[in-house]
């Protein structure tokens, strides 16, 4: 509520209370951690991310600007901490995964209802992402809140107006294919005419919807999906993208830095009088952290892969869901960037909540096997 009333009125005091909100979470949430150490270690990714924490703090002494590069770090740590206290939480049955989809749907609902105040303000002219990431981050819960599309079907639509009324291409890419990883996967796994038949309405439904919003901000549209901004062979494609990471790429390959890279926000320092920063994790960690932090993206990749092979053997309905997550969490990685905002709390919850729902499946399968 604060974060995008301070957009929409422009307001640096409200914005001052979102900041100062989440650092109160962040110092609760440091002491929770503290707390409930024993109950964290059986949290499968809390190794990985306590070694992914590590890193990038000792990247921080490299920063032209520690106390700035500490202040963004701390919004990596408010999910990085934040999920093991969901797995604490879910551990304890204090806040259950019941919990989290409650609060998810109704943060869908309050950023539809300032997209669309956006929209008629006109400030989606100048702010034109509002929600639109917010929304996809928490879309993998809303797809498991569905059970295959048959539930919470209006929450689904005020997702995708939400994400599709901002234009913004690169959530629309994400959004779409994980969407539509998650209904195949999801269609394999449990097949159902039915399933098929509201699979293919609700896509339909999508596509018309997109359209219309196309035709009605076609002045956007002209700017934003000519043909030129998805020329790989245009610098300026993707909104300078693609001459953005090839330069990234040529600073580290042909430099001594390979292995440690440039230092931590140097991408946002290659340019004299103007700071840009990469715009993706991937190239983001190519040039700041060298193969050091590539090497810490495959490592999450390869570990969540890991985990939807281990989930997958106890409950297939829906093991779809963490194949969606990845898919996303490929895209917005390559083409934009995911590991600094602090909303990305909402979008890693789902690898706590899901290994308690695994363990407790293989929980219940022992206990009647014993019996």
């Amino acid at each position: 509520m604060t974060d995008l009333s301070s957009e929409l009125l422009e307001s640096e005091i409200i914005l001052n209370v979102s900041r100062s909100l989440r650092l109160v979470m962040l110092v609760l949430i440091i002491k929770e951690n503290i707390l409930h150490y024993t109950i964290i270690k059986k949290f499968k990714f809390y190794k990985y991310f306590l070694l992914f924490a590590i890193i990038l703090f000792m990247y921080l002494f490299t920063d032209r600007n520690f106390f700035e590069g500490f202040w963004i770090y701390s919004k990596m740590l408010f999910w990085i901490l934040g999920i093991n206290v969901l797995f604490v939480y879910g551990y304890k049955n204090l806040f259950t995964i019941k919990d989290f989809i409650d609060v998810i749907k109704k943060v869908v609902v309050v950023a539809f209802v300032f997209t669309i105040l956006f929209f008629i303000t006109g400030s989606l002219e100048t702010d034109y992402n509002v929600a639109a990431y917010l929304v996809l981050f928490m879309y993998p819960f809303v797809l498991l809140s569905t059970e295959g599309y048959k539930n919470n079907k209006i929450i689904v639509a005020l997702s995708a107006i939400a994400i599709l009324i901002t234009l913004k291409r690169g959530a629309m890419i994400a959004f779409a294919l994980g969407n539509l990883i998650y209904y195949l996967g999801n269609l394999k796994n449990d097949f159902s005419f039915k399933k098929l038949t509201t699979g293919l309405l609700i896509f339909v439904a999508l596509a018309f919807t997109g359209l219309y919003i196309f035709e009605s901000q076609k002045d956007v549209k002209e700017a934003r999906f000519s043909e030129e901004q998805f020329d790989p062979d245009n610098e300026k494609a993707g909104s300078g993208r693609v001459g953005l990471y090839t330069r990234l790429y040529e600073g580290w390959y042909y430099s001594d830095n390979h292995l440690f890279g440039f230092g931590n926000q140097e991408d946002s320092h290659r340019n004299i009088g103007r700071r840009i920063h990469a715009h993706s994790d991937i190239f983001g960690f190519l040039y700041n952290h060298g193969i050091v932090g590539i090497a810490l993206i495959l490592i999450l990749y390869i570990k969540i892969i890991k985990f939807y092979f281990s989930y997958r053997r106890v409950d297939k309905k829906n093991s779809a869901i963490i194949l969606s997550l990845f898919v996303i969490l490929v895209l917005v990685n390559f083409y934009s960037g995911m590991f600094r905002a602090t909303d990305a709390i909402y979008f890693f919850a789902l690898l706590p909540y899901l290994q308690l729902r695994r363990d407790a499946i293989k929980q219940s399968l022992y206990i009647n096997k014993s019996a």
